[in-house]
């Protein structure tokens, strides 16, 4: 289940109420668990363009909102198992935020807390071509290649010089 809100950020703590305003309630089997994947736009990372040195930390609010979407579903017997609270400021617009709801496929609770979704899949990625470079399966061009290649997708430059030279 996927549900999109406008007007949405993490500082609103009356996600409860647009979640019964747009959710089915009668969709969930009560005898499962569930995993709650939300994409925000993060305010705090706007600066143009994400950059080596922005700050991405876990703040007080991420937790305050996954919170509150926990206490939402436990109010009405759902079982969140995992929570996913991810931040960025490429796929959205201001006040936008996406929430996806599967059947988890775990009895783990947690929180997974990403400010910036985009550095983790640039770390995951690098890790990647990181060992694929290691295990000589490609050239150091193809790595520097595939490394900048990434960067542009994602919008990551290690200095605003770049940035402009890029565009």
């Amino acid at each position: 289940m996927d549900f999109k809100f406008s007007n949405s950020n993490i500082n609103n703590l009356d996600i409860g109420q647009k979640l019964n305003n747009k959710i089915n309630l009668e969709d969930f089997d009560l005898n499962k668990g569930y995993d709650v994947s939300v994409e925000f736009y993060n305010k705090d990372l706007v600066d143009d363009s994400l950059n080596e040195n922005v700050s991405y930390e876990i703040k007080r609010k991420h937790f305050l909102f996954i919170q509150e979407i926990r206490n939402f579903f436990k109010k009405n017997n759902i079982r969140i198992n995992k929570c996913y609270l991810m931040g960025t400021i490429l796929d959205l617009v201001e006040d936008e935020m996406n929430i996806s709801i599967l059947i988890s496929d775990s009895n783990k609770i947690s929180n997974i807390i990403w400010p910036c979704k985009e550095i983790f899949i640039y770390e995951d990625t690098k890790n990647k071509l990181d060992n694929l470079l290691y295990s000589n399966q490609i050239s150091m061009e193809e790595y520097v290649s595939n490394l900048e290649d990434l960067k542009y997708e994602l919008s990551i430059y290690e200095s605003e010089e770049e940035h402009e030279y890029l565009n």
